[in-house]
């Protein structure tokens, strides 16, 4: 299945959520999406700025300069992905336009309609949704986190943590993603709560 045909019935299964899955498809390179992933020349470490945000990268860690994703969606506004080493062991950081707006007040009424879209776009990837969604929030912004598994398109099982929470109309996309079993999980994981625990609107 390609990206543009997952966007496609995303579209057709959850029209408001459509934003929420894409992110990890193409981030993970997965479902047939195209990627070229490289560790750039950045210094390593240090603070993100730009967008509107900023955040800490983790010592070591650098920005990945080359990431190339082919997507028909069309309403990701921003993606910034970052990895001590190159590969599909990364966190990924995407803004998305989306038609809902989920906030303390809704953020359980709306949970069962993120879930069944997540369900079931992990199951067309030939993954699955292993537990979620948690309605939590950070800096005051409304969401949900998710764990979840999937081939990418190098033939190994990924892992993700993912956290999305929303500030009106948009969302943010944390997608925290190692290969199964790798040496780089722990490593991913210290890293993403860094980088989510330092988030802020700038």
């Amino acid at each position: 299945m390609t990206l543009g045909s997952f966007a496609r019935k995303a579209r057709r299964a959850a029209p408001g959520v459509t934003a929420i899955m894409l992110a990890t498809i193409a981030t993970g390179c997965s479902a047939g999406c195209s990627a070229s992933i490289s560790v750039g020349r950045d210094k390593a470490g240090g603070t993100y700025s730009n967008h509107g945000v900023s955040f800490t990268i983790p010592k070591g860690w650098r920005r990945l300069s080359d990431l190339t994703i082919q997507t028909k969606s069309g309403s990701e506004i921003w993606s910034e992905g970052f990895a001590a080493e190159p590969g599909y062991d990364l966190v990924g950081v995407t803004a998305y336009a989306t038609k809902i707006v989920v906030t303390r007040k809704n953020a359980k009424k709306v949970a069962p309609q993120v879930a069944a879209t997540m369900r079931n776009l992990f199951a067309a990837a030939g993954g699955r949704v292993l537990n979620g969604p948690i309605v939590t929030s950070l800096r005051g912004m409304a969401g949900y986190r998710f764990e979840t598994t999937f081939p990418g398109q190098s033939g190994d099982m990924l892992e993700s943590r993912l956290l999305l929470v929303w500030n009106g109309h948009t969302e943010y996309f944390f997608n925290c993603q190692h290969r199964a079993g790798s040496s780089l999980s722990a490593e991913i994981e210290h890293g993403c709560g860094t980088i989510e625990s330092s988030f802020k609107l700038d």
